[in-house]
């Protein structure tokens, strides 16, 4: 299965979650070899990266994930995000400029040209679809298992010291080797969102959890688009 038949598959669960509808055209550049993409039933059914039977769980479960997403978005670190980090972000994901204006408006809901963090969470529930997007939900959950074999490649990978726990240092020198534009507050931000118990290092676990369960993060760190 191609990346054009999987887009097709988000732009109809966008256009069930918008009257005006999301158009996914531009499919990602090939940069490795090995993909994975949900199929037709798996993607429609797949709507948050947490299952919780309470509706609060839910929503705060959907909230933790935008914010960990909205980290990684905001690559200047200024606490909102502007319609051209939006953009370098959701291109890279195969997103045309078309679809990621109308998203970028949906959720810029007091039309001040950028989006803050609470408008960005009100966006993920508002706009369900996009709680399995590519980089923006939990795209590909179903491939966990894979997933998480190369989370912890990319862990060794940025364990410049091999102790076992990645420190803020080792955070921004593996993300700075792929993405120079990250300021050090957004890759603080990403790193507090990845420190799970914080404790000020991030752990084998900590990493394969965030990097399973966010597209976004997958993008970030460096393994490509096609780990969405």
């Amino acid at each position: 299965m191609n990346f054009p038949s999987a887009a097709t598959v988000l732009f109809m669960a966008c256009l069930n979650a918008s009257s005006s509808g999301f158009v996914f055209v531009n499919p990602p550049t090939q940069r490795i070899a090995r993909t994975f993409v949900a199929t037709p039933a798996k993607a429609l059914a797949t709507t948050s990266l947490h299952a919780a039977s309470d509706p609060d769980d839910e929503t705060a479960a959907i909230h933790r994930n935008a914010d960990a997403t909205f980290a990684i978005i905001d690559v200047d670190g200024g606490g909102t995000l502007s319609r051209a980090e939006l953009t370098n972000h959701l291109s890279v994901s195969g997103y045309n400029t078309e679809t990621i204006d109308k998203i970028f408006n949906k959720m810029d809901v007091n039309k001040d040209d950028e989006i803050s963090r609470q408008e960005f969470r009100d966006g993920m529930i508002l706009l369900t679809a996009l709680q399995s997007a590519p980089g923006l939900g939990n795209y590909n959950q179903e491939f966990a298992k894979e997933m998480c074999e190369d989370a912890d490649q990319v862990f060794q990978s940025a364990d410049a010291d091999g102790n076992g726990e990645i420190d803020q240092e080792e955070l921004r020198s593996h993300i700075g080797r792929s993405f120079a534009n990250y300021s050090e507050a957004a890759i603080d931000e990403i790193f507090r969102q990845m420190d799970a118990n914080s404790d000020g290092t991030i752990t084998q676990d900590e990493f394969r959890d965030a990097f399973c369960k966010s597209s976004a993060l997958r993008q970030a760190i460096g393994e490509g688009p096609n780990y969405k």
